[in-house]
């Protein structure tokens, strides 16, 4: 059961990045869509369905550092500084590794402004989230044990003594 808490929890967190990336990513194409330049529809399409699964990708990872790394601490001990760095590190972790992969296998020159705006977008914006994140789960009204139970019927305590 703790498995599948933990794997649910990974999912939100990977939609929800999925969700705030794809705006952020269409922002450049948006300017330049207003300054005048014709872009087609398909490409604003497929720089939202790409952008949505590497946000995604970003939030699961985040999601898993977070799970590892502070699997003993509550959101109270949890600083921002350090769960911004989390979230930094969750959302570079799969671009520096795809843009090392490419680097590698194919002859081509990546201009180090596209790698250093890439590392500083990704970062700010994935340090960004983690901080939101924990900035809002921080005010969430704690359930008590009757409200847990009444949203969740599967969550009620069982009775070891009761005989099925």
């Amino acid at each position: 059961m703790r498995f599948l808490q933990r794997l649910r929890g990974i999912a939100a967190t990977a939609m929800t990045w999925a969700v705030v990336w794809v705006p952020v990513s269409l922002i450049p194409f948006s300017v330049a869509a207003l300054l005048g330049r014709s872009l087609p529809l398909r490409l604003f399409v497929t720089v939202a369905i790409t952008q949505a699964v590497v946000g995604a990708i970003c939030g699961a990872t985040f999601a898993t550092i977070l799970l590892v790394a502070g699997r003993r601490r509550t959101f109270d001990t949890l600083s921002i500084p350090w769960i911004a760095a989390c979230g930094a590190a969750g959302a570079l972790l799969l671009p520096v590794i795809g843009r090392a992969i490419v680097l590698a296998t194919i002859e081509v020159t990546v201009p180090m402004a596209a790698i250093v705006s890439t590392v500083i977008t990704n970062g700010l914006l994935g340090a960004g989230l983690a901080a939101a994140t924990l900035s809002i789960a921080r005010r969430a009204p704690a359930l008590s044990e009757g409200t847990a139970a009444e949203r969740h019927p599967a969550y009620l305590p069982r009775n070891p003594t009761a005989v099925s």
